[in-house]
């Protein structure tokens, strides 16, 4: 198995479920082909700057799409291997390898422009930062890179602790004990530890992770 297959292999068993990214950018392609043309490798260039720019923990999300001419079949594979061109191409102009995420397909589901011809602007692939807490089965699993302690992970940190502390406090206050008391408290803890913890120690992204894993189940026993 080559170096490449080995990320696309991480990345189905990391990110079984399609996440909501904020869109980087787009990278359109030629009829049938999933190979980037003079403008393809522009809009590559452009996003990869703006990915190596922000210095995101979120992990970089490529989702390829055809336009609906042709079967679903064909087109889910050819979604993919555009995303996978493009993953390729992120990662050749300097976009860390661990920051790339999810490599789906959604083939001709989701036209951007809803017509049964060859739309150029419906064969794409788009680039974003996922939002990673779609599911949390163990901590472990969320996908935050060692060297991510920052601002940015730290007001997302502080959020969560916010939310958690307001959540436990309005359930004790209800006198309600339930799954959702007890998220909420393990997410107040978990997040509060994170939180307090200096960037440069060396537990900083394990209780991160606890604290948005947590936030996550706080989230899934309120119904959200």
């Amino acid at each position: 198995m080559n170096f490449f297959r080995l990320v696309l292999f991480l990345c189905v068993i990391l990110f079984p479920l399609s996440a909501q990214a904020e869109t980087f950018g787009t990278v359109n392609f030629n009829f049938d082909s999933d190979q980037l043309d003079a403008q393809g490798q522009q809009q590559v260039a452009e996003i990869a700057e703006r990915l190596k720019a922000v210095r995101s923990y979120k992990p970089t999300v490529v989702v390829g799409y055809t336009d609906a001419v042709g079967s679903s079949g064909y087109n889910q594979n050819l979604g993919q291997r555009r995303a996978n061109t493009v993953a390729r191409a992120l990662i050749a102009a300097g976009v860390p390898v661990d920051e790339i995420g999810q490599i789906s397909s959604r083939g001709k589901n989701d036209l951007l422009i809803a017509v049964t011809t060859a739309d150029r602007r419906n064969r794409r692939v788009t680039v974003g930062l996922a939002e990673i807490l779609g599911a949390c089965r163990s901590y472990r699993d969320i996908p935050i890179a060692e060297n991510a302690a920052g601002d940015e992970l730290q007001s997302d940190l502080t959020d969560r602790l916010q939310v958690a502390a307001s959540q436990y406090q309005v359930l004790t206050n209800s006198g309600q004990n339930g799954p959702a008391f007890q998220m909420a408290g393990a997410a107040r803890e978990d997040c509060g530890k994170a939180v307090g913890l200096n960037a440069d120690s060396i537990r900083k992204i394990e209780y991160a992770k606890r604290c948005f894993c947590s936030s996550a189940r706080l989230e899934a026993a309120l119904g959200r």
